[in-house]
Protein backbone atom coordinates (compact mmCIF):
# COMPACT_ATOMS: atom_id res chain seq x y z
CA UNK A 1 0.00 0.00 0.00
CA UNK A 2 1.36 3.25 -1.09
CA UNK A 3 -0.34 6.90 0.30
CA UNK A 4 0.30 10.47 -1.03
CA UNK A 5 1.38 13.33 0.77
CA UNK A 6 0.51 16.51 -1.26
CA UNK A 7 2.18 19.22 0.62
CA UNK A 8 3.72 22.86 -0.14
CA UNK A 9 7.86 24.33 0.91
CA UNK A 10 7.79 25.81 4.39
CA UNK A 11 4.03 24.62 5.55
CA UNK A 12 3.84 23.46 9.28
CA UNK A 13 0.90 21.85 8.68
CA UNK A 14 3.05 19.73 6.28
CA UNK A 15 5.87 19.19 8.97
CA UNK A 16 3.31 18.23 11.37
CA UNK A 17 1.30 15.62 8.44
CA UNK A 18 5.07 13.85 8.01
CA UNK A 19 5.31 13.25 11.83
CA UNK A 20 1.75 11.44 12.18
CA UNK A 21 1.92 9.77 9.00
CA UNK A 22 5.35 8.30 10.46
CA UNK A 23 4.03 7.26 13.69
CA UNK A 24 0.41 5.38 11.54
CA UNK A 25 2.69 3.58 9.65
CA UNK A 26 4.95 2.12 12.12
CA UNK A 27 1.92 -1.05 13.21
CA UNK A 28 2.08 -1.96 9.44
CA UNK A 29 4.22 -3.49 6.91
CA UNK A 30 4.37 -3.05 3.84
CA UNK A 31 2.57 0.84 3.83
CA UNK A 32 4.68 3.86 2.67
CA UNK A 33 3.89 6.93 1.52
CA UNK A 34 5.23 9.51 -1.19
CA UNK A 35 6.01 13.22 -0.88
CA UNK A 36 4.41 15.11 -3.64
CA UNK A 37 5.19 19.22 -3.58
CA UNK A 38 2.09 20.88 -4.92
CA UNK A 39 5.08 23.70 -5.64
CA UNK A 40 5.83 22.37 -9.09
CA UNK A 41 2.52 21.73 -10.79
CA UNK A 42 0.14 24.02 -11.83
CA UNK A 43 -2.62 21.39 -11.66
CA UNK A 44 -2.16 20.44 -8.40
CA UNK A 45 -1.86 23.95 -7.06
CA UNK A 46 -5.49 24.91 -8.66
CA UNK A 47 -6.49 21.89 -6.66
CA UNK A 48 -4.86 22.12 -3.56
CA UNK A 49 -3.28 24.90 -2.30
CA UNK A 50 -5.83 26.09 0.04
CA UNK A 51 -6.29 22.38 1.14
CA UNK A 52 -2.64 21.13 2.16
CA UNK A 53 -1.59 19.07 3.23
CA UNK A 54 -3.49 15.88 2.11
CA UNK A 55 -3.24 12.45 2.00
CA UNK A 56 -4.37 10.35 -0.31
CA UNK A 57 -4.91 6.29 -1.47
CA UNK A 58 -5.09 6.13 -4.77
CA UNK A 59 -7.64 8.85 -5.36
CA UNK A 60 -9.16 8.74 -2.34
CA UNK A 61 -8.84 11.52 -0.09
CA UNK A 62 -8.35 10.09 3.30
CA UNK A 63 -7.82 13.22 5.34
CA UNK A 64 -6.67 17.26 4.76
CA UNK A 65 -5.87 20.03 7.01
CA UNK A 66 -4.82 18.68 10.00
CA UNK A 67 -3.60 15.17 9.60
CA UNK A 68 -4.00 12.70 12.81
CA UNK A 69 -2.20 9.93 13.46
CA UNK A 70 -5.39 7.77 14.53
CA UNK A 71 -7.53 8.79 11.23
CA UNK A 72 -4.68 7.34 9.00
CA UNK A 73 -4.40 4.67 11.09
CA UNK A 74 -7.92 3.99 11.25
CA UNK A 75 -8.10 3.81 7.08
CA UNK A 76 -5.07 1.71 6.70
CA UNK A 77 -6.15 -1.02 9.43
CA UNK A 78 -9.99 -0.82 8.15
CA UNK A 79 -8.06 -0.84 4.41
CA UNK A 80 -6.29 -4.11 5.32
CA UNK A 81 -9.50 -5.76 7.42
CA UNK A 82 -11.72 -5.44 4.30
CA UNK A 83 -9.00 -7.20 2.23
CA UNK A 84 -9.37 -9.93 4.45
CA UNK A 85 -12.91 -10.36 3.97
Amino acid sequence: MRLKLLMRNDCKLCDDAIIELKLALEDFENVDYERINIDHDDVLQEEYMLRIPVVMHQEEIIQEGIIDFFTIHEYIDGYFTNLGE
